[in-house]
């Protein structure tokens, strides 16, 4: 169970900072393999300006989608932008919407930060908001996130077949579900052998 609603080990989730975020955040814009990672659409960089505005686009819908800043945990201070996580389309009907989480810099990525991250949000998602389902979207180019989706209790429930075109080939798009049931499940079981389900 978490001890904290936002905060693990070595990251924290926090509302973004518009006025400090932006630039590092538009940085990450400028990743071709980072834009790659995340979406199939085609990468566009973005200036600080833009990310401003998305910002604010976002807070306009803060009943529909929460984007929380992932940063690291200082003593002294409110902690290094690394990443993002983001619930989106949410349906308060049926109880579900669709992850996206990213960890913007190269030398910040398999380090743990979105494993912690991510056990944050889903507990969020289904302890706070008091959700059904989770969705979450990857590619078949994207292995590895494939495989961080399955680890956090994530199911292949559909493939796109040929759906993207992407590095003069077609990939499926995979489309992952999580329900509050299995995440469930999935923390009694790391917490009875006494693991720390990414913490």
């Amino acid at each position: 169970m978490t001890a904290s609603l936002f905060e693990a080990s070595r990251i924290r989730l926090a509302p973004p900072d518009p006025e400090h975020d932006a630039e590092v955040e538009s940085a990450w814009t400028h990743d071709a393999e980072y834009q790659r990672l995340l979406s199939a659409d085609p990468a566009r960089p973005l200036s600080p300006a833009q990310v401003k505005q998305k910002y604010e686009a976002i807070e306009k819908e803060h009943d529909k989608q929460f984007y929380f800043a992932v940063r690291t945990r200082e003593a002294d201070g409110p902690g290094r932008l690394i990443g993002f996580a983001q619930l989106e389309w949410v349906d308060w009907l049926h109880g579900a919407a669709r992850l996206n989480l990213g960890i913007g810099a190269p030398a910040d990525r398999g380090q743990g930060f979105g494993s912690q991250a991510a056990c944050l949000i889903l507990n969020y998602a289904f302890d706070e908001l008091g959700l059904h389902r989770v969705a979450a979207i990857t590619f078949e180019y994207n292995p590895r996130a494939a495989r961080f989706l399955e680890r956090h209790g994530f199911s292949l429930e559909v493939r796109q077949r040929q759906a993207v075109q992407r590095d003069f080939r077609r990939w499926d798009k995979l489309h992952y579900g999580l329900l509050r049931s299995e995440w469930a499940a999935l923390r009694a079981a790391v917490e009875t052998s006494g693991g720390d389900a990414g913490r």
